[in-house]
C-alpha cells in the first residue's frame, strides 16, 4: 500500500541546493506551493516528527515526490562572497529555467554542489492510496 504524504499548508516545502568554493556558500532553491512525498509502507517518523524542523527526503525512503509547479526562487549568500559577485551568481540563478542550467553555470565557475535536499514541514496530511 501507498501513503501519500503532503503539508496542511500551502509552501512548506523547500528544494534546496548547496554550493561551495574555497571558504563561500550559496544556499538556493525553490520554495514549492504544493507537493507530496510517496512511500510504500506506512511512514515510521511520526513519533519523532517536529513540524518546526520537518521531514527530508533523505531521512526515509521515497518511492516518488511530487512537486507542484507553482513555486518561488529564494538564493541566499555567506558573507564571504563579494556584492559583485552576488549580483553575477543572482543573475545566473534568476535567469536559469532548470536547475541544470544554474548547475552547469556555477560549476564552470567553480562552484561545487555540496549538499540537496526536500524537506517537507508543518502539519502533515497522510493518507492511503
Amino acid at each position: 500500500m501507498t501513503f501519500k504524504i503532503s503539508p496542511k499548508s500551502e509552501f512548506h516545502i523547500t528544494e534546496r541546493m548547496t554550493y561551495r568554493k574555497e571558504n563561500k556558500e550559496i544556499n538556493c532553491g525553490f520554495l514549492w506551493k504544493s507537493g507530496s512525498f510517496l512511500i510504500e509502507s506506512p511512514p515510521d517518523f511520526l513519533a519523532d516528527y517536529q513540524q518546526e524542523i520537518g521531514i527530508s527526503v533523505g531521512n526515509e525512503d521515497y518511492s516518488e515526490v511530487r512537486l507542484s509547479d507553482e513555486g518561488q526562487k529564494l538564493i541566499y549568500f555567506s558573507e564571504t562572497i563579494p556584492a559583485e559577485e552576488q549580483k553575477i551568481l543572482s543573475a545566473i540563478f534568476n535567469n536559469s529555467k532548470t536547475t541544470d542550467d544554474f548547475d552547469i553555470a556555477y560549476h564552470h565557475k567553480g562552484w561545487q554542489l555540496a549538499d540537496v535536499d526536500i524537506v517537507m514541514w508543518g502539519e502533515l496530511d497522510i493518507r492511503s492510496e
